[in-house]
């Protein structure tokens, strides 16, 4: 009777602890949403944009002197984003309709494959498949990244907005610490912050390099400057050879975002002495250069008109640019044009321009490696201005 007596009271025990520790737990099942993070289940809709996607908007100042332009801001462009495609336009029309009517955005024309980041290979060096020609330079950055110069800001031009200073070289963006390469045998000449001679002194390069090249051209010196680095791997007096680094990308001097300004002077290490580098780079391969000239029916050269280049084969507008602005900036020597545009697929292209009643149109097969001049006629002129 004991012995049942003692069983009975260690159950009663056993009962009453396990309703106790019943009693503490939550009302709501271990399931309820209440007991998970509605942020358990979400996903960032943000994707990483990698560094190589830069691009500076709008084109950069490249500014001798100081100004009082604000500064441009740096955008990035996501991968998320569709590229645009240019609308099509019927070639025949557009001898009678102004070259900028259908409200496209020049920028968003791409001139090369580097746009995502890369670039196709160039022809080799030293290239001559006209006479006028002097393909003579490797590119000063190599193809794994953008090599071309933005668009936007073309030699010659004061940008798509036209309220820029007149640019003497082109500007290749990329990410700060990239590659800068010396794009022929030479002595480096200048290196250091900013750039000082007897012809000029100027600090919104930055950091640059300065570089006369072993060549010639028709008797003349020929010079290459490399404004912005970030870092400089050379000394003056140096003897260096192609494809030698001699930099690094940066954002020094007068900058609106990392990039590598870029410009061929010709007879004097001048700021007012430069040529476009358009016809000094070597182009990939398969594609040509086209450069021509705009003038008014007096003679005069026409400044800062659109130029819009259209494939014959698609009806498509391939590349816009703008003729040079004006004083500052020169003609090749033997070409004398006042545009070009670069790395243009081989094949039939018309050009368009207008000003006005003013209306330039003229017609170019391009073919690899070489200039391709393009006859630019006036159509419908009405009175000079």
């Amino acid at each position: 009777m004991t012995r049942l007596r003692g069983v009975v009271f260690f159950a009663l025990i056993g009962a009453v602890t396990a309703l106790a520790l019943l009693s503490r737990l939550p009302v709501d099942s271990p399931l309820s949403s209440d007991t998970i993070p509605l942020a358990a289940f979400e996903t960032s809709s943000a994707s990483p944009i990698p560094d190589r996607q830069l691009e500076v908007t709008p084109p950069i100042v490249d500014n001798p002197e100081a100004t009082s332009l604000p500064l441009p801001t740096l955008s990035v462009a996501s991968p998320a984003e569709p590229t645009p495609v240019p609308p099509v336009v019927e070639a025949a029309a557009l001898l009678g309709q102004p070259p900028d009517s259908s409200g496209e955005n020049p920028a968003s024309l791409p001139a090369t494959p580097a746009a995502e980041g890369w670039s196709p290979p160039s022809l080799p060096v030293p290239l001559a498949r006209h006479p006028y020609d002097h393909y003579w330079f490797i590119r000063p950055v190599t193809s794994a990244h953008v090599n071309s110069g933005l668009i936007r800001y073309p030699y010659g031009s004061t940008g798509t907005n036209k309220d820029l200073r007149i640019h003497h070289g082109i500007d290749i963006a990329n990410p700060v610490g990239v590659e800068v390469l010396a794009v022929a045998d030479g002595t480096v000449v200048w290196s250091g912050r900013g750039h000082h001679n007897q012809y000029e002194s100027i600090t919104a390069f930055g950091n640059t390099v300065v570089v006369q090249h072993n060549l010639g051209y028709r008797g003349k010196a020929v010079y290459t400057l490399y404004a912005h680095l970030s870092a400089i791997l050379v000394e003056p007096g140096e003897q260096i050879s192609a494809g030698q680094l001699i930099g690094l990308i940066g954002a020094t001097g007068q900058v609106s975002g990392p990039h590598v300004h870029f410009e061929v002077r010709v007879d004097r290490n001048s700021y007012y002495a430069v040529r476009n580098p358009d016809l000094w780079l070597a182009p990939y391969a398969g594609t040509g250069v086209i450069a021509g000239r705009v003038e008014f029916p007096d003679g005069r050269p026409a400044d800062e008109l659109e130029v819009r280049l259209v494939s014959r084969n698609t009806g498509r507008t391939t590349h816009r640019t703008l003729t040079y602005a004006g004083f500052g900036v020169n003609s090749d020597d033997l070409w004398n044009e006042n545009f070009t545009i670069p790395d243009v697929p081989v094949g039939q292209y018309l050009l368009t321009s207008h000003f006005g009643a003013i209306r330039w149109s003229g017609e170019i097969e391009v073919r690899e490696g070489m200039t391709n001049w393009v006859e630019m006629e006036v159509r419908g002129a009405g009175s000079s201005p």
